[in-house]
């Protein structure tokens, strides 16, 4: 491999790499992209098997318009990507009543508040005009906090947050079901500074968008483009260490080589940068302590399904009850065996969003996910992962009888296909996790790790440091922000 410098190396072409990545490259920077495995997109990439395309682990839009992903593709010029948001009735919840009636509520995956949505909200969830009424004042308060205002939730949990306005059991079943969705953590560590912002960008913005040709199609765009401006990019290529000089980061060695750079940005997570890649030896003991103790989000499981006609109904299917929705008191007693009656259930449904995903008009290609711990290894957690994945299957025959019938093929995952392809193990009990760090109170905002690491010119991108939001968002979010950051430093 050449050794000519680069001025910038990313490790990682997830969300967050790819964006820092194109960004700089744009800019007129040099710049190396290396990905370990075959395709962009990291947890959201898009795989392409016998004629079906579709994503690794299933991903949702949020917000659907005015978002930093259509920032990005305007900023790049990337003529050839199209955004896309569904028309009609794509969102189904699937909510089980207390007395075990299963209700249907189908709503557009952009609400307009009406009267018409609301009755159809009393009508699911049981609800009053009072309760009503407390939903509409929870969304005005959130609506009508500053941007100082909603800083100053840092160190408030979601929970917390919620609780004053007295919602209905149902309405804060359906909003704590949506934030373990989006965050894949538990409601009552959750930050509610993060939860509000992203709640306020639905309400404006929508959700469900999409990428016409795979989620993934945005990262791979913008690793293109890395090489259309002279730079390089690499796929099957394993980050073996961060190579340091001097007492700065001054590049990578790959299986193939190294690549010097005058920047380092790793999306790799901070854990395993600065813990594995960079080495703790390069960083002071405190802030290595610190990383060891950070915490991760939990993890994701569920089957990969392609069948031979359109079994799902709509792009988005959240299935729960008002036992489903978790806190980390039921989290922790759902990993002990104590099940609720429903495990909450998403369901994302690609072919509803793009239907030129599939080989034949017709069919369909769609991901189911549950929520487990992150522990890629093979004890407690991994029971806990195949068994929360058998109870969501039994829930699914019930609603949808005919699904086994015309399945063609499945793929089953959980944290240890996560780990394997996005993120190493660098401490225990982590590597699998869905998001990154979890976006928890002492893990945001002023306390979230900085993106530049104490070690000079070595810099973190991604959902663990630099951004704000949910998910992919977030990560590209930090792409930005990471992007301008390294511009800057480097003369």
């Amino acid at each position: 491999m050449a050794d000519d410098p680069y001025d910038v190396v990313v490790i990682g072409a997830g969300y967050g790499g790819a964006t820092a990545a194109a960004l700089l490259a744009h800019a007129g920077r040099r710049v190396a992209l290396v990905e370990k495995t075959p395709r962009a997109g990291g947890k959201t990439q898009t795989l392409d098997r016998k004629g079906y395309r579709y994503e690794m682990f299933g991903a949702v839009g949020i917000p659907a318009v005015d978002s930093r992903f259509h920032e990005l593709v305007d900023v790049l010029g990337l003529d050839d990507v199209e955004l896309l948001i569904p028309e009609g009735e794509q969102a189904a919840v699937r909510y089980r009543a207390p007395d075990g009636e299963w209700r249907l509520l189908r709503s557009e995956l952009r609400q307009s508040g009406s009267e018409a949505e609301l009755a159809e909200l009393q009508r699911v969830f049981g609800a009053t005009d009072d309760d009503v009424a407390a939903l509409g004042t929870f969304y005005l308060t959130m609506l009508g906090l500053t941007d100082e205002e909603v800083a100053a939730l840092d160190e408030t949990t979601m929970a917390d947050y919620v609780a004053p306005f007295g919602l209905a059991p149902g309405l804060a079943s359906q909003i704590f079901a949506t934030l373990n969705m989006l965050f894949v953590v538990a409601v009552d560590r959750l930050a509610a500074s993060e939860a509000v912002l992203v709640l306020r960008n639905m309400v404006l913005g929508g959700a469900g968008r999409f990428h016409k040709g795979g989620y993934g199609r945005v990262a791979e765009a913008c690793a293109d483009l890395v090489v259309e401006r002279g730079g390089r990019y690499l796929t099957s290529t394993r980050v073996r260490h961060i190579v340091t000089e001097g007492g700065r980061a001054a590049g990578v060695e790959t299986d193939e080589g190294i690549l010097r750079a005058r920047a380092v940005v790793s999306n790799a997570g901070i854990q395993p940068t600065v813990l594995g890649l960079a080495g703790a030896d390069h960083f002071p003991a405190g802030y290595v302590e610190r990383v060891r103790g950070l915490e991760p989000s939990w993890s994701i499981a569920g089957i990969r399904y392609v069948f031979d006609t359109r079994v799902f109904d709509a792009a988005l299917i959240p299935v729960f009850s008002d036992q489903s929705w978790l806190d980390q008191a039921r989290f922790d007693a759902m990993c002990a065996g104590e099940w609720p009656d429903v495990p909450l259930i998403a369901i994302d449904v690609a072919s509803e969003f793009d239907p030129s995903l599939v080989a034949e008009p017709g069919h369909q290609v769609a991901n189911i996910q549950v929520f487990v711990p992150p522990d890629p290894g093979d004890g407690r957690g991994a029971e806990v992962t195949a068994e929360a994945v058998r109870r969501a299957q039994a829930v699914l025959d019930e609603l949808y009888p005919d699904l086994r019938a015309h399945t063609l093929r499945t793929e089953p995952y959980g944290p240890r296909q996560i780990s394997r392809m996005t993120r190493d193990s660098a401490v225990p009990g982590a590597g699998g996790e869905a998001v990154g760090l979890a976006q928890v109170v002492g893990q945001v905002g002023r306390s979230k790790p900085d993106a530049r690491t104490p070690l000079p010119g070595l810099y973190l991108v991604g959902c663990d440091a630099g951004g704000r939001g949910s998910g992919t968002h977030q990560a590209v979010d930090s792409g930005f922000n990471v992007a301008a950051m390294v511009d800057a430093d480097l003369p």
